[in-house]
């Protein structure tokens, strides 16, 4: 199969070229500003609205998007035009975020863009993950640091970890391998027309996924809560942060992932702090 993925330079984008490579696929990544290069992924550099995916190409995998910057709906549209344009099967990854019951620009934007992808005529997929995880490539380095990385070199230097509220809201670390194994499953069984939810066998709270990474690496410092109102007030002076994304961490973010387990024969793993903190 040729595999064509966008946001191949992010830190989900990098570990689905290599496992789709892994498997036998032919695959190429599209990167903007960081370059991939990893065992036989040919990486080309440019910008989606203006690329095309290489001739041959079975199916495009759509994990670019922009989440923090002031136009991100109309960059994720402009992004999401180009690649129906291209006529091709398409898995579009999505967000969990789409289920939260608060009311975000982000989300709204993905809703937007699911309900274009199913009324786009093409055979589709969509499949949202939650919270992703995983090693570090050795051979790359995403554009954007991943959280869980960011996390555990908080609970490794820093003597109290902040949280937003109580930190006893609830995610499901999905490991990196099993989202994009599903992704990848998903395409070569030709399960198209269906939307699926990513996520771990079990949802933890954040102080729990804290105390596993401080256990991990020998230390499990304290937890700090920080009331929502003053976290969203301080988001205004940190950059690339937004108070509307900050107002919404206490929410929990929870899924089932046996659908997608069945519809592409990936069976998430529970979360394994180690992990986090390995290269590969």
């Amino acid at each position: 199969m040729r595999v064509f993925v966008t946001g191949a330079s992010s830190f989900v984008g990098a570990h689905l070229c290599r496992l789709a490579a892994e498997r036998g696929h032919d695959v190429t990544g599209l990167w903007r500003r960081t370059p991939v290069k990893l065992a036989g992924v040919e990486g080309v550099q440019g910008d989606i609205t203006t690329a095309r995916p290489p001739p041959g190409t079975d199916v495009v995998v759509h994990l670019a998007a922009k989440v923090m910057a002031d136009d991100a709906r109309a960059q994720n549209r402009a992004m999401l035009d180009a690649v129906l344009g291209w006529g091709l099967p398409l898995v579009y990854a999505s967000s969990t975020v789409v289920h939260w019951p608060v009311v975000l620009r982000y989300a709204d934007s993905r809703i937007e863009d699911e309900a274009r992808v199913r009324a786009s005529g093409l055979p589709w997929a969509i499949v949202r993950p939650c919270a992703p995880y995983g090693p570090r490539l050795r051979a790359h380095t995403p554009a954007h640091r991943e959280s869980f990385h960011q996390l555990a070199g908080w609970v490794r230097r820093w003597p109290v970890i902040p949280v937003v509220g109580t930190g006893r809201y609830r995610r499901q670390p999905v490991h990196v391998d099993d989202f994009n194994g599903a992704v990848l499953g998903l395409a070569e069984r030709g399960r198209w027309g269906g939307a699926w939810d990513a996520g771990g066998p079990e949802p933890l709270t954040l102080r729990r996924i804290i105390a596993e990474l401080g256990r991990a690496q020998g230390r499990v410092p304290p937890v700090a809560s920080v009331p929502t109102w003053a976290a969203v007030r301080a988001a205004r002076f940190v950059p690339g942060m937004r108070p509307e994304l900050v107002a919404t961490f206490a929410v929990d973010d929870v899924v089932d992932p046996r659908p997608l387990a069945e519809a592409s024969g990936v069976r998430p793993r529970p979360f394994d702090p180690r992990e986090v903190l390995a290269d590969r």
